[in-house]
């Protein structure tokens, strides 16, 4: 029996790399948006637990140092959470482009997967109709060589 070799089948090989290089890249930038997003998490933490030492100490006796400082915690938590989300918006347009290169490398493996699937099909025409001659010309033999009653 014949054996199907795709012509282009060292192309398809280097689409799989490609598609897992791009997973790869992907998921790395997958995990620095959310580190990102865990870090704003844990300032907002922080900022919210200044906010409530300072209500907490309107609410008591005033200590004017204390509250001074618990302000400019607050104000200096406002702005790395500020950067923070600058940072991750970085990050989330990195993981687009990254989401977005590993698409077209699954489409370029997928649309290489159908071209041998489709050669594959050609393939097996090709040797159902041949395998049908060879039955053809086997049949034609024995008819016209068989004895004479």
């Amino acid at each position: 029996m014949a054996k199907f070799i795709y012509s282009m089948e060292n192309v398809l090989n280097v689409k799989y790399k490609l598609e897992d290089q791009a997973k790869t890249a992907f998921s790395q930038a997958q995990m620095q948006v959310n580190e990102a997003k865990s870090e704003l998490d844990r300032l907002v933490d922080r900022r919210r637990s200044y906010e409530q030492e300072k209500h907490r100490m309107m609410s008591g006796r005033l200590d004017v140092r204390r509250l001074n400082e618990c302000e400019n915690a607050i104000h200096t938590m406002e702005y790395y959470e500020t950067q923070q989300k600058k940072k991750i918006a970085a990050l989330e347009a990195v993981l687009d482009n990254a989401s977005r290169k590993l698409k077209e490398a699954m489409m370029e493996r997928k649309t290489h997967e159908k071209l041998k699937d489709n050669e594959f099909q050609v393939f097996l025409q090709e040797l159902n109709a041949q395998e049908k001659k060879e039955i053809d010309e086997l049949v034609s033999f024995q008819y016209n060589n068989r004895p004479e009653e």
